[in-house]
């Protein structure tokens, strides 16, 4: 029927639409760096959703609950998500600084340890890509 055949259709066309986990990441990269959190959090997202087992699966992951905790204040999913995260890849280059996102959720910036003057705290070092860490 003429009902089938577009339906098909409409299946192969959304299907050949569909973005490689490098562009989703591009795509998140590029949202942060022009401050649209919420978007980026998106494709972050989708990353997770449609490429749990990817490369980027395990930076998205992180990335969705810092963005959550940082910019959007949902501090309940953040939480939700840096545990996911830490069971998911405790050895992860990322995983001391999920703990210490886990640690200090919610609180402001200036009650941080390493602004309070206490010389063994030390900010997270977030400047290294996950994914170009071996899991």
């Amino acid at each position: 029927s003429a009902l089938a055949a577009v339906l098909v259709l409409f299946l192969l066309v959304g299907c050949a639409k569909k973005m490689s986990e490098k562009e989703y990441y591009d795509l998140a990269m590029q949202s942060m760096n022009q401050e649209k959190m919420e978007q980026a959090r998106d494709y972050f997202q989708k990353i997770l959703d449609e490429y749990p087992n990817g490369v980027f699966s395990s930076e998205a992951l992180f990335m969705v609950a810092f963005i959550d905790a940082n910019y959007l204040k949902n501090y309940a999913e953040a939480r939700r998500y840096y545990e996911e995260f830490l069971q998911k890849y405790p050895n992860h280059e990322l995983a001391s600084s999920a703990r210490y996102e886990l640690e200090h959720l919610g609180k402001p910036v200036e009650e941080l340890p390493f602004l309070k003057g206490d010389s063994t705290a030390k900010a997270p070092n977030n400047s290294q890509s996950a994914a170009s860490a071996s899991e």
